[in-house]
């Protein structure tokens, strides 16, 4: 999932201020993390990672897994996407709407990932932690926003974004399928939150719902009246009136 890629569209990559901001408080984390996890000895992960339940576990935890780190290669791999995706995303959204978007998701994936866990559909056989629902739904917003885009994987293969978007969402499924870990389950749910956010949301997606229904309901409706030809009534030859008959 964390493949090298680079957005197509000309210009290059630009380092805007919304990506530096996020990129340097993520930073920031990893090194407060590490600090006190080499030096003070505080067991970040235990107490802040998404534990078993009767291993450890704690409610605050599926909230704060999110803000934790795993080595440095990962976490590095997790902000080189950042850096190709946020500058290609951000043109499109206001800042109040990116904001909504990564509320939604942050609570999308854990509602999601939580009812996964508690009716057995995936098990957590470790501590769970990491950005990567947010990553995923970051990949569908960009490429169903932008479905002609080019993505060029591993910074060679041309492939459209709209591809690379559902290709992603099969690869989730696929994965959670193959081990139905917590993992596997949180990617998923960080990239169905993002689909259900970009399609208007839960409350969106009933007003559609409802107003379809409506729609069928007047078409219903409609479809039991008999057009009636009005004849000569209408101002056709010059003796018609302004009665309709």
């Amino acid at each position: 999932m964390r493949a090298g890629m680079r957005m197509g569209g000309g210009g290059g990559v630009q380092f805007t201020p919304l990506t530096k901001m996020l990129l340097m408080f993520l930073v920031g984390l990893f090194i407060v993390q590490k600090v006190l996890e080499s030096f003070v000895g505080f067991p970040m992960l235990s107490t802040f990672g998404w534990m078993p339940f009767g291993q450890g576990f704690q409610p605050w935890q599926p909230f704060t897994g999110w803000f934790l780190n795993g080595s440095v290669t990962r976490a590095f791999f997790d902000w080189l996407f950042l850096f190709f995706i946020m500058p290609a995303v951000e043109p499109m959204f206001t800042l109040e709407r990116l904001k909504r978007f990564a509320f939604f998701t942050y609570f999308g994936s854990i509602i999601v990932g939580f009812l996964m866990v508690l009716t057995g559909v995936v098990h957590i056989n470790g501590v769970w932690f990491g950005i990567e629902p947010f990553l995923a739904a970051l990949l569908v917003l960009f490429g169903l926003s932008r479905p002609n885009a080019t993505i060029l994987l591993m910074f060679i293969i041309p492939i459209k974004a709209a591809w690379v978007a559902w290709g992603s969402g099969l690869l989730c499924l696929l994965n959670l399928l193959d081990g139905r870990s917590l993992a596997s389950a949180m990617w998923l749910a960080g990239w169905v939150s993002g689909y259900v956010w970009l399609k208007g949301g839960m409350s969106g997606g009933l007003k559609k719902m409802l107003l379809r229904h409506k729609q069928r309901r007047i078409k219903q409706r409609l479809s039991t009246f008999d057009i009636i030809d009005g004849g000569k009534g209408w101002g056709n030859t010059p003796e018609s009136d302004d009665t309709v008959h």
